[in-house]
Parts: C-alpha cells; sequence; structure tokens
C-alpha cells in the first residue's frame, strides 16, 4: 500500500477541502477503516474546514490550514491548526449542548460542534500562540452501532 504523508497543507478557500478529503480517504484506507468511520471523517473534517475557512479566515484565501495524521493502537486522529482568531465560545467542545426538538425546529448554521461530537470519537481543542488546534479521533474497531442525531 502506498504511504500516504502524514501531513497536508491547504489553503483557506473552500477548493481546498476536496483535497482534503482525498487525503484523509486515503488515510482511512491505509488503517483499513470501514465506512461507517470513512462516513465520519468525511463530515467532520469538511465541517472543521469549512468553519475554519468561512468563520476563523472569513473567506479569505491566502491563509495556511495545516492538517496532519497520526494514529495509536486504537484511534486515528486528525489534527487541524490555524493561525485564525480563537473560536468565539471560551470553550467551544462544550458550546451547543441544546439539541433542537425536532428537525422540523432545526435552524441552520451553528450545528458544527454538535455533529463533531456525535460522529467523532473524540475532540481537544487548544489555543496556540497564533491560532486554534482541533484534534479530532476515530475509533480504528468502533464497538457501538451510530447513534440517530438528535
Amino acid at each position: 500500500m502506498e504511504d500516504i504523508q502524514d501531513r497536508l497543507e491547504l489553503d483557506s478557500t473552500l477548493d481546498e477541502v476536496g483535497r482534503c478529503q482525498a487525503w484523509a480517504e486515503a488515510k482511512a484506507e491505509q488503517h483499513g477503516l470501514g465506512e461507517e468511520s470513512r462516513f465520519a471523517i468525511r463530515l467532520c473534517m469538511e465541517e472543521a474546514l469549512a468553519n475554519v475557512i468561512l468563520h476563523g479566515y472569513r473567506s479569505e484565501p491566502g491563509h495556511p490550514i495545516v492538517i496532519r495524521s497520526s494514529a495509536s493502537a486504537d484511534s486515528v486522529f486528525f489534527s487541524i491548526e490555524d493561525n485564525a482568531p480563537p473560536f468565539a465560545p471560551a470553550d467551544p467542545l462544550q458550546a451547543g449542548n441544546a439539541s433542537p426538538a425536532s428537525l422540523e425546529t432545526a435552524r441552520p448554521g451553528g450545528n458544527g460542534i454538535r455533529l463533531l461530537r456525535h460522529f467523532a470519537g473524540s475532540l481537544s481543542y487548544e489555543r496556540l500562540p497564533h491560532g486554534n488546534r482541533l484534534i479530532i479521533g476515530f475509533p480504528t474497531h468502533p464497538t457501538q452501532p451510530s447513534r440517530p442525531l438528535t
């Protein structure tokens, strides 16, 4: 199997998300992840990168986003680093806990962290001296069936 680089640098444009998707798919293949995990990776990476590009960099091209991949015995991790201002909530992984009562009452937008929490095995965030780092983990052997999105 081809050795895929563990680091990818993107420009802050939505066009670059597709390049990341192909790279993340190759990493998932390299680690033998199933379709459920691959779907979760695609969804979470797209959501996280779109947030960095649209909200962090305000759709301005020319800003770097560095993605790194690593693995442990039971998980594959993707680290997304940017130089954008810190997330608005003091603790972005605790924000947005309240779920809408139904799809009809759900409002578009503002559901990114909720989606990440639902589909990722783990999330961690840290402010860097000049930006942000979000680490999203996915189990290599999911043990529980996927939960419906509420």
